[in-house]
């Protein structure tokens, strides 16, 4: 059986000054993607060390749209991921993601690995492994330019994504009039919002990447 394994990492951890303060937020995340995507979580949410976490998910996990969820509850800190694409080994915790091992995890670990000596100059914080990295490695392309469209973004423009997210929207369609209403911002600055992020070409290769992940899972069954 195929899974995705996830492994996140916070950058630069030691430098954190309320380093309490967010490793009480990290646990508070984990606990909340615990209950919102437990259909696709195959080992839960688990904070390995102080500065570090992973998940088994299913094949079919919305892994990206899970990441910016992270990303987005967990400002203003960063964190890098690392997905492995893969089997496993060892009998699965559903409970707790400690002890299991196999490809999937190995995987993980080696695109986190990937990500701390190559990461476009701080621009690429996110990497898909897998037992052929010629498989991934279009994946990763596309995957590395929506992380330099994320990468640009000010602070209106990650709270825009963090509102589509709280609504359910992951797609680059959706109902202006509403989000600019939460924004508290009128439908022409929300438009200017728009065009100035990308977030819909952002979505829409987050999504791209995503699919082909799935469809690729699908085959190797």
């Amino acid at each position: 059986m195929q899974y995705i394994a996830m492994i996140g990492d916070v950058i630069e951890s030691k430098s954190i000054k309320e380093l309490q303060q967010s490793q009480d937020q990290l646990n508070k995340i984990m606990k909340q993607l615990n209950e919102q995507y437990q259909t696709t979580i195959v080992s839960n949410f688990t904070i390995t060390t102080g500065d570090e976490f992973q998940a088994l998910l299913t094949a079919n996990a919305p892994f990206l749209r899970i990441m910016d969820e992270i990303l987005m509850a967990f400002r203003p800190y960063k964190v890098r991921f690392g997905f492995g694409l893969g089997e496993m080994m060892t009998e699965i915790n559903n409970e707790i993601s400690i002890g299991a091992d196999g490809p999937a995890y190995w995987h993980a670990r080696a695109a986190i690995e990937y990500i701390h000596e190559k990461n476009d100059y701080g621009m690429t914080q996110a990497r898909i492994g897998h037992e052929n990295t010629e498989t991934v490695e279009d994946l990763n392309h596309y995957l590395a330019l929506t992380e330099y469209i994320r990468s640009s973004w000010v602070m209106s423009q990650n709270d825009l994504l963090a509102v589509l997210l709280a609504n359910d929207i992951y797609q680059e369609d959706f109902e202006h009039q509403m989000i600019a209403a939460q924004l508290n911002i009128n439908p022409s600055a929300l438009s200017k919002r728009l065009k100035g992020s990308g977030i819909k070409v952002y979505l829409r290769g987050r999504n791209t990447i995503t699919d082909a992940v799935h469809q690729l899972l699908k085959e190797e069954e």
